[in-house]
């Protein structure tokens, strides 16, 4: 046995961390003196206090480690450690979004403002005939839900795909969200049909865009805003309708981002 000091030399443990498990019931000393109140500890403690140390290295709380070394199951271990995997998973792919932004930001002050390599160019939407879902999302990374739906209805209504039609996306907010997101998709239509449960069969309006095709993944979308910002001021148009992206390779179609093909473009008027 041995008293609180020399445990805390063997264990490599301060005196007050050993002091707060004791209170908060994670690791009590094997015996108290009632006389002297001396704690004392044995040697198949610092086994305990190596768990408590590696649990609380991977981010477990005190309270959680607590409840593991209580109960000894493997079945609750298990469970926190997925927990603690899935969201070291998600600090993952944060970090590594990171890196990439880093990554574009270093190839932009590198290359300056390369706007040139964005063509925008003005052009129209015809008067169409559509099956179109649209619906307020979490955020915009939750559009494929909504792409799910128009395909079901698509299926239920037996509606007929114009050949080689774009899925058609708009984003009908008036100004930026993060969340809570007014977001349309469209496929062209031919014949009428009845509305479905998620969707409407209408004659869409006939759009002028300004409009940038490009190649790749969405994180040219600050630089693409930025092309398309530049070329309507300089032309005397303002911005009169959604964001309307058109998809010519997606997500869907193609799991390897380098082969997305997008048309990013702006409801636009001249300014009269």
């Amino acid at each position: 046995m041995f008293k609180i000091g020399e445990f805390s030399k063997l264990s490599n443990t301060t005196v007050r961390t050993l002091r707060h498990y004791e209170k908060i019931g994670l690791m009590l000393p094997t015996t108290i003196d009632q006389q002297s109140g001396y704690r004392f500890y044995g040697a198949n403690q610092i086994g305990t206090i190596n768990k408590i140390k590696m649990l609380q290295q991977i981010g477990l709380s005190l309270e959680t480690i607590k409840e593991i070394i209580e109960k000894q199951q493997a079945d609750i271990l298990n469970y926190y450690y997925e927990i603690k995997e899935n969201e070291l998973q998600q600090e993952m792919e944060a970090l590594q979004k990171k890196k990439e932004m880093i990554r574009q930001l270093q190839k932009q002050l590198k290359e300056g403002n390369n706007m040139e390599k964005y063509n925008v160019v003005l052009k129209t939407i015809p008067i169409r005939r559509v099956i179109s879902v649209r619906k307020v999302i979490p955020t915009f990374q939750d559009e494929g839900m909504l792409w799910g739906l128009l395909q079901e209805e698509v299926k239920n209504s037996g509606a007929k795909i114009v050949p080689g039609t774009l899925g058609v996306s708009l984003y009908h907010d008036k100004e930026y969200k993060e969340t809570d997101v007014d977001v349309e998709v469209q496929l062209e239509v031919d014949g009428d049909y009845k509305d479905g449960e998620a969707a409407s069969f209408f004659e869409a309006p006939e759009y002028n865009i300004a409009s940038v095709t490009f190649s790749g993944n969405f994180d040219q979308m600050p630089q693409i805003s930025q092309a398309l910002g530049a070329w309507i001021e300089a032309n005397d148009y303002h911005v009169s309708g959604p964001m309307i992206n058109i998809s010519h390779v997606s997500p869907a179609q193609d799991p390897n981002p380098e082969n997305w093909v997008t048309e990013a473009s702006f409801v636009v008027s001249l300014i009269k």
